[in-house]
């Protein structure tokens, strides 16, 4: 697409109009073996763009189509996952910062892959009680499979709240964690929490739902033995070194197994967690949520064991929730824009070495307002949007994609409609019940449509080979790049819900011309007239004519007379048709037309 500009759009418009002003473009006729060879250039494109039918959703649940009905009500309208292109086939995106993790929901979704798919999710008190991100592991799960309960600690935080993401009756433990005003006198590990047993026989008890598979993450620092369970039965005991290592446990439990209990025979006895997972292949996402935390606090635990423990858990998505805090400390005037910066991408980065081959989602913060002390409780903090832009351009540097929960929710005064239907806490700070809910399944809903949505190019060499066979020769010698330089372009459908519309939209995604924030974009504007009638003639055999393919600056939409591309469009190849989804697949075969059309001469212009 990127080879479209305005100096492309040929005359035989609409009658009367006048051409644009550009270089004359000389009519080239092609061999036969040539044009050939370009019509297969062409389909190798469209079918290499077209999202997978592999990737299809499944109709939303009523539990999902209710809070999305809520989420209408407070006018939360939700937000696409921003997900930057890490290599590019000509101008096509080859690789996206989800990739990585998108490939292993493929695993799992075709029955191919063997292994676990891990998310490690961190935050602050947002998740810190498994909410939010209990809805994405909800919906991953049912989607890929149930991997089992993951990372889990020995006890919680507080003395309220549920024991979701903990053992049962847990008793005499101490707990520290990177949020605490004091730091802690106890290496912290991946969770961001330490429980140290405070009497001798220290214990807790998991409810085992079908895992076989565990690792126990315990500091090897005056510890005395620590006795694994199960059902009552020995399984293990560790014996202590006195190293003041982090040690890392592994063990097997019996598939039809009922309970785990954990003592810890001696006060004074480490435990960073305790990791319960499913065999064989399912989706695990680990809570790693903690009160009063920020980047600055994360970086307080112990790399070396953090480094350690995460590439244990070996995860293919790090997401990173963070932001809410950073803005109320600027504002307190206990933190600033320059240490915020830093400290989450050194943040990030540790993960990265920890984890080098998963992908990264940064999830900004949420509406933030003075709260109840303040005379004007809901006027909004006065940081929020620069960290939320501190953020996004953050996610750019780091190679993350970039999730705008702030926007999802309904932007300024968002929080202050979901208090008005009793979802959020007296603190004006905290969502509570389904506010939380609808939070997650926003996050959620983006996250599965990205999966859903972005085209996967499994060979980015051959992506490329064809659109240089599309533009009649490799133009890097002649021009370093020429792509970066090409105006942008984006759809502006005569009718927004014309489903061809929609395909040729989520083919740009991958294409480096979509680039809608751009100030120099331009519009590719498609005559509702000939889009209602493409459908019906990719059906027949035969060419057609579509009209009224034009390019208009960003600041007006297409002016009548505006001059118009005529293109013969051959009938779409059997082989590309899919009846599930048939818009996409056509929305690819125009795009990969359009370019065939355009290249050539465009491409002789260049040299």
């Amino acid at each position: 697409m990127a080879a479209i500009g305005l100096a492309s759009v040929r005359s035989g418009g609409a009658p009367g109009a006048t051409p644009p002003q550009g270089p004359p473009v000389v009519s080239v006729d092609l061999p036969k073996e040539h044009e050939a060879l370009r019509l297969a250039a062409a389909r190798a494109i469209a079918r290499t763009l077209a999202p997978l039918p592999s990737r299809r959703l499944p109709e939303r649940t009523p539990q999902e189509e209710e809070l999305f009905r809520l989420a209408t009500t407070l006018k939360a309208p939700g937000s696409p996952i921003e997900n930057p292109c890490t290599e590019w086939a000509g101008p096509f995106c080859a690789r996206t910062s989800l990739d990585p993790f998108f490939s292993a929901l493929d695993g799992l979704r075709s029955g191919k892959s063997t292994s676990r798919v891990t998310v490690a999710a961190f935050g602050n008190s947002l998740i810190a009680a498994d909410r939010i991100v209990d809805i994405v592991r909800d919906d991953l799960v049912r989607m890929f499979g149930d991997g089992g309960r993951g990372l889990l600690l020995v006890d919680r935080i507080a003395d309220y709240g549920g024991r979701i993401r903990t053992g049962s009756s847990a008793d005499g433990w101490r707990v520290y964690t990177v949020g605490d005003v004091k730091p802690s006198p106890w290496p912290i590990g991946l969770a961001g929490v330490v429980h140290i047993s405070n009497t001798p026989r220290a214990r807790s008890r998991f409810s085992l739902k079908g895992e076989t598979q565990g690792t126990l993450f315990w500091l090897d620092k005056g510890a005395g033995p620590i006795e694994l369970r199960v059902d009552g039965k020995d399984l293990l005991k560790t014996e202590p070194q006195g190293d003041g290592r982090s040690q890392r446990t592994e063990f097997t439990l019996p598939s039809d197994a009922a309970t785990l209990e954990l003592i810890a025979h001696k006060s004074g006895t480490a435990i960073q967690g305790l990791v319960l997972d499913r065999p064989g292949p399912g989706l695990v996402l680990d809570t790693l949520g903690v009160p009063a935390a920020d980047a600055s606090l994360f970086l307080q635990a112990h790399e070396e064991m953090v480094t350690q423990q995460l590439q244990a858990r070996s995860p293919a998505l790090v997401l990173i929730m963070l932001g809410g805090n950073e803005v109320k400390r600027l504002q307190w005037g206990r933190s600033t824009f320059e240490k915020v910066e830093r400290d989450l991408h050194q943040f990030i980065q540790r993960t990265r070495r920890a984890s080098p081959g998963s992908s990264c989602l940064l999830v900004g913060p949420l509406d933030a307002v003075l709260g109840p002390d303040s005379a004007r409780p809901f006027q909004q903090r006065a940081d929020l949007q620069e960290v939320i832009e501190l953020e996004r351009k953050i996610a750019q540097a780091e190679g993350c994609a970039f999730f705008d929960m702030f926007g999802a929710m309904g932007g300024t005064g968002s929080l202050q409609r979901f208090h008005a239907k009793g979802l959020v806490h007296d603190d004006l700070v905290h969502p509570r019940g389904k506010g939380l809910d609808l939070l997650g399944a926003l996050l959620s809903d983006a996250l599965l449509k990205a999966w859903s949505e972005t085209p996967r190019a499994e060979q980015p060499y051959a992506l490329a080979e064809a659109w240089a066979t599309l533009v009649g020769g490799d133009l890097l010698p002649h021009e370093v790049d020429p792509w970066r330089q090409a105006p942008p372009v984006t759809l502006l459908p005569g009718d927004p819900k014309d489903p061809l519309a929609g395909g040729i939209q989520r083919v740009l995604s991958a294409a480096r011309a979509s680039t809608p924030r751009s100030e120099e974009a331009r519009w590719l504007v498609l005559d509702p007239g000939a889009s209602q009638a493409l459908p019906r003639a990719l059906a027949t055999t035969g060419p057609v004519t579509l009209r009224c393919v034009s390019l208009a600056p960003s600041s007006s939409t297409a002016r009548s007379g505006e001059p118009c591309l005529s293109i013969n469009l051959p009938p779409m190849p059997a082989d590309l048709h899919d009846p599930a989804d048939p818009a996409v697949m056509m929305g690819a075969w125009l795009l990969a037309e359009l370019v065939r059309h355009d290249s050539l001469p465009t491409a002789r212009r260049a040299h």
